[in-house]
């Protein structure tokens, strides 16, 4: 069973960082609980849209459950959601 990575309302750089290091020595696709974010740095998007796009060459996803406002909005803002929508997003 993959492990639910809860994000905080406002992650860190040093939070993104150790996600991409997690990601490396995890092979099954991330399940992320995103209803607490109230805002999403650019590092973090970033992080996830890069997990995302390397998984999707395995034939993966990054799961989502109930993605904030502040969450969606981060990718919108960077002109990523399309990464988003590449996502799956749970209740």
């Amino acid at each position: 069973m993959t492990p639910t990575h809860t994000l905080p309302a406002r992650p860190t750089l040093p939070a993104a960082e150790a996600f991409l290091a997690e990601m490396r020595q995890t092979p099954a696709a991330p399940v992320i609980d995103a209803s607490g974010v109230e805002d999403l740095p650019t590092a973090f998007v970033l992080a996830l849209t890069a997990v995302g796009r390397a998984l999707a060459e395995e034939g993966g996803k990054i799961s989502v459950i109930r993605p904030s406002a502040g969450f969606v909005d981060a990718f919108s803002d960077l002109g990523l959601f399309q990464d988003l929508m590449k996502m799956e997003f749970c209740q």
